[in-house]
């Protein structure tokens, strides 16, 4: 749709662009008054222009083909939500049913849902290990950990919404991610010390954390190449 409209608004353009090229032209033959027009703005606005209400009639076409394509580009930029919370919004309206089926169709092109803010670093970890909790803990448990007492209000409907701290489950993430980090740089020394002699094995032992660390790095934040690159090689 966003590339009809642009399209729509660029084919404006050309067409007043047209005209202000044959204008030009006119001018250009007509004689030597008229080809005076063309190289002095004044003299051209001295008498009955056409070229004037032309060139402004450009300015406000191109002052639209401007805004359309910074929306474009803002749209462009935004990144589309996780499965998860999609699934978890999908769920809502299917199970609420706020809509009617005739209004709720828009659920079917996920392709046009983006995300109005940013995710967190590791949130799809905080996603995971809140899925597995909630597998594997009683609701009543996850209640008592995972949930604020304000939460707990805000919700009359706790069979199909289930609100939790963000907070809570990010010190949960955090823990888990600094028990990582010490394994991966205690594991090799520890590992290494206790193997003897074969320095082969060795060698493919650091070679294994290495890799262990580079992909942990990878996947539990968003370092860019370079700075994976450089914390691995150090």
């Amino acid at each position: 749709m966003r590339s009809r409209v642009l399209l729509y608004r660029q084919d404006e353009l050309c067409k007043l662009e047209t005209k202000l090229l044959r204008l030009d032209e006119a001018d250009n033959k007509e004689s030597e008054e008229s080809r005076k027009a063309l190289r002095s703005r004044k003299h051209d606005e001295g008498r009955d222009s056409l070229r004037k209400t032309l060139i402004q009639q450009i300015d406000d076409k191109m002052k639209q083909y401007d805004d359309m394509v910074n929306r474009i580009q803002i749209y462009v930029t935004l990144k589309a939500p996780s499965s998860r919370n999609f699934k978890s919004f999908r769920t809502w309206i299917f199970n609420e049913k706020p809509l009617t089926r005739e209004e709720s169709g828009f659920l079917n092109h996920r392709d046009d849902f983006v995300a109005l803010s940013d995710e967190r670093e590791c949130s799809w970890l905080d996603g995971v290990v809140e899925d597995v909790l909630e597998r594997c803990l009683p609701r009543l448990v996850m209640d008592i950990l995972f949930t604020s007492p304000e939460q707990r209000l805000k919700t009359d409907d706790p069979k199909y919404v289930q609100l939790r701290s963000k907070h809570r489950i990010d010190v949960l993430v955090r823990l888990i991610l600094t028990m990582m980090t010490v394994g991966l740089l205690v594991g090799p020394s520890a590992v290494l010390f206790l193997v003897s002699g074969h320095s082969a094995l060795k060698i493919g032992l650091i070679m294994i954390f290495t890799l262990l660390f580079s992909l942990a790095l990878g996947v539990g934040t968003k370092a860019k190449r370079h700075e994976m690159v450089a914390a691995t090689a150090t």
